[in-house]
Order: structure tokens, then sequence, then C-alpha cells
């Protein structure tokens, strides 16, 4: 019931903030209208110029039907044969018989013919009346000494746009008459007309229904951004579980994988912080509590006075050196962490050697000193190799061996540290490398926080480099550090390959 309300009640934050937003503000409303104004412009361009070019290719029709009619009489010009008494009008008034007794004139053509000015015949009979008989236009055209060749058009209210041409038809040098082709272009402009009405309502049936699916597109391609706010909103501190279910393999795909895997980031380094955080304030409980506990109890008696003093000032030393830790576990990730400079391994090895034989009383060897120069912070590798020293130490006794050795292989310094001492469990390899971890077989002798191993990696990453251990229980131990010895922040990856 409480999911319900809150679900009831996320809906209608949505739906509010939507609204206050604007309808625009959703992804899916600005695609769906961009849709529709790039839709609406291509079809409102694509009409009028299809229309455009359909009676361009109307009128070169006509053209070439014209061309058609004149070149046929052209030949009936030079083929026909007069006798040699038979005057310039005779000769004209036999083209024209001729001409239109064998020629039937296309559908919506007039033939026309004129002598000495004057109309003569036509076919068919029936004229247009802007070139009838009596108009204007005939009277002027018969009159015309040269041919007319470029395209008119004038209007008639009955037949609509008119094309014509002229020939004048020259007999023995002399203008004896005019040949006129007219074409009536209204039924073929209307039959254009008439398909682009057609072309236009299947243009808006086919715009209607791509409109739909347009919708229902971008509401497909934006299905893994609604998810990825629903999981957004969903996530709290305290729940970081929540994914975004995986569809398709193109960049929607990919950025839900994406988001799953900062998801899982961000879940990891929660769990890790809540369990640092637990895990610290643990470790500094149990100081406090043994400060407190004996300033509670402290007397008057100088002797006891000066013992308790004593045990606090132990306790709040180590309490600094545990945060000392801390902070330096929190600053390895930023650059200036590392103060790089060119360190003669040999003569390092040796530095090494000198200082770690006065922390305790073990057989102490020196294997190996590697020649070659490394790239690296001098002061934070020599406390990787004291915390691993310190290590050794703590697991081992009086009689056992403890080794420091150093070699270059393949572009790599190897620094390490062997020990004789109890050993530690395959299981818990990796894991004591974490903050506050202890092998299960630890038997400490002293108080520390657990911080050593992880600091140990934490400056071997920020080189660039990485860990080996080689250990067995009962068998001893061998940790190894593994530098580039070029100074570089991004061969991790190449040293932990999946």
């Amino acid at each position: 019931m409480t999911q319900n309300v809150k679900a009831k009640a996320n809906k209608s934050i949505q739906t509010n903030s939507i609204l206050s937003k604007g309808i625009f503000w959703e992804a899916r409303n600005r695609i769906f209208a961009w849709y529709i104004l790039l839709i609406t412009l291509l079809v409102g361009l694509s009409i009028p110029i299809f229309t455009r070019l359909v009676f361009l290719e109307v009128d070169q029709r006509v053209k070439e039907d014209i061309e058609e009619e004149l070149e046929s009489f052209q030949t009936i010009v030079r083929t026909i044969e007069f006798r040699t008494e038979t005057s310039s009008q005779e000769k004209a008034a036999k083209i024209f018989d001729y001409f239109f007794r064998h020629k039937i004139p296309a559908d919506k053509t007039f033939l026309i013919g004129t002598i000495d000015g004057q109309y003569y015949r036509s076919s068919p009979v029936g004229l247009p009346k802007v070139i009838n008989q009596n108009s204007k236009l005939l009277n002027d055209l018969a009159q015309e000494t040269k041919p007319i060749r470029v395209k008119n058009i004038v209007k008639d209210r009955q037949f609509g746009d008119l094309v014509y041409q002229s020939e004048p038809l020259l007999i023995d040098g002399q203008v004896a008459g005019v040949l006129i082709i007219a074409y009536i272009t209204y039924g073929e402009r209307q039959e254009v007309v008439d398909a682009m009405i057609i072309v236009i309502e299947v243009l808006v049936a086919t715009f209607i229904v791509g409109l739909i699916l347009a919708w229902i597109a971008a509401g497909k391609v934006l299905t893994p951004i609604r998810h990825l706010i629903q999981t957004a909103r969903s996530v709290s501190d305290s729940d970081l579980s929540q994914r975004i279910p995986v569809q398709g393999k193109g960049e929607m795909g990919e950025l839900a994988i994406t988001f799953n895997r900062m998801m899982e980031r961000l879940e990891t380094s929660f769990i890790s912080q809540r369990e640092f955080i637990n895990d610290a304030g643990h470790e500094l409980r149990t100081p406090i509590t043994i400060i407190r506990g004996h300033l509670e109890l402290l007397e008057d008696d100088p002797q006891e006075r000066a013992e308790t003093i004593a045990l606090v000032l132990d306790e709040l030393d180590r309490m600094t050196n545990f945060i000392e830790d801390l902070i330096l576990l929190a600053t390895t990730e930023k650059e200036e962490f590392l103060a790089p400079q060119t360190i003669d391994i040999e003569q390092f090895t040796a530095e090494l050697y000198a200082k770690v034989q006065g922390l305790a009383s073990r057989n102490w060897e020196l294997d190996t000193k590697a020649q070659g120069n490394l790239v690296g912070d001098r002061q934070k590798i020599t406390q990787a190799i004291m915390n691993l020293v310190a290590n050794a130490i703590q697991h081992t006794t009086i009689t056992d061996t403890i080794s420091l050795g150093s070699s270059v292989e393949q572009g790599y310094a190897r620094f390490w540290v062997r020990d004789t001492g109890t050993g530690i469990a395959l299981a818990d390899h990796q894991r004591i490398f974490q903050r506050f971890a202890r092998a299960a077989n630890s038997r400490r002798r002293s108080e520390g926080a657990g911080l050593g191993l992880s600091i140990v990696q934490a400056i071997v990453q920020a080189h660039g480099g990485k860990m080996e251990l080689h250990s067995q229980p009962g068998m001893g131990s061998t940790f190894t550090l593994i530098l580039p010895l070029k100074a570089t922040m991004n061969l991790q990856e190449d040293l932990n390959p999946d």
C-alpha cells in the first residue's frame, strides 16, 4: 500500500514537473516537433517543385508535338510538285489541301492555313475563340513573314492556355501563306492537377501514419533514458542495487551499460566506504576506551600517574600513526602524491638493507642488487618496503630469516621481501591487501590497524606497478613490488589483465 502511494506521488511530481517546464521540455516531444517541422517543410517544398517539373514536362511534350507537325508540313512542301503555269496562291492552296487531307492533328492540336494574309482552311474546323477566323491573333500571324519559333502562351476562357507557332510558306522566294500550329494545354495541365491532388492525398495519409509511427519510435528509442531517470530516482544511499535493463546494441544500449557499470562502481565504492568507516571507528574506539578507562581510574599516586600518562601517550601515538596512515591512503590518487626522481637501484637496495637490520633480531640476508635506474618517489617506495619488512617481522621469530633483493627484468624493477615465517593461506592472498584486513591465521603481537599492506598496494599502484605474493602456511612468504623503470600512471590495466 505504501509503495503504491509513493509511486502515485512520484508520478504526480513528474507530471507537475513536466507541466511546469513546458511541453517541449521532454525529449520525445522535441523530437516529434522537429519531425513534424522537417516533414512539413519537405512535403511543402516537394509539392510545388514536383508540380512545376511536371508542367515543364507537359510544355516540353507540347513543343515536341508542334515540332513534329511542322516537320511533316515542311516535308510535304519539299516533295510536292506543281505545273509551271500554276500561281503561288494555287500552289499554296494545293499544299494546304494535301497537308490537311493527309495529316490528322493530334488531340488538342489545331492546324490553320492562311493565304495572302487571309484564313484559308483549318483542321479541325472548330477553332478556339482566341485564334478563330475573326481573331486578332490569327490576322496578325497571317501577316508574318518570318517563322515564330519561340513558344507563346495566351489565355482563353473556354479552352485555357494555348501554345502556338507559325511557319511562313515560301513559294518562288515569296511568302504565299502561313501555317499556324496551336495546342491547347488546359487538358494536360488539368490532368497534372488531378494527379497532384491524388499525390497530396497520399502524402497526407502517409504523413499522418508517419507521425503515429514516429511517436511510437521516439518512445521506443527513449525507453532506456526513461529507465535511466526512473532508476536514478530510485537510487538512495541505502540502496544502490538498481540497474537499467539493456535493450539493443546502439547508443542507448551503450548508455544503459555505461550507467550500470557506473552504478556498480558506486555501489562498490559506497560499500567500501561504509566498511572503511565502520572499521576506522572500531580501530579508534579501542584506544579511546583505553584512555578513558585509565583517566577515570587515575589517582594521586605519582607512580601510578606516571604509568597512566605513559600508557595514554602510547595510545595517542598509535592513534596519530593510524590517522596519518588514513591520510596517506586518502591522498594516493592525487597528482601531488608522488615526487618522482631518478633512483640508482643498486645503491637504493643497499641503503634499504642497512636500514632494516636494526629493526629486529632476525637472520637478515641480501639476495641480489640490480643495476640500473628507476624513476619513482624514493620516500614512498622506501615506506612500502619498510611496511613489508615490518609485516615480515611480525610473522617471524628470532630464528627466522628475512631476505631483501632487487632485479631488473623487461623494463620493470622488482623489489622483494622474503621470510621463513608462518606464511599465508591462499584464500587470504587478495584479502590481506584490503584496508583493516588480517590473515585468518594471523598471530600479530602488535596493535596495528591492518593498513600496512593496503598502503603498500596504494603506493605501488600510484607508480603504475603491481604486487606479487607467493606464500603457503608454514613455508614463509615473498612479497614483490614490480615497478616500471619509467614513471607512468597508466600501466595498472596492462599489469593486471582481466
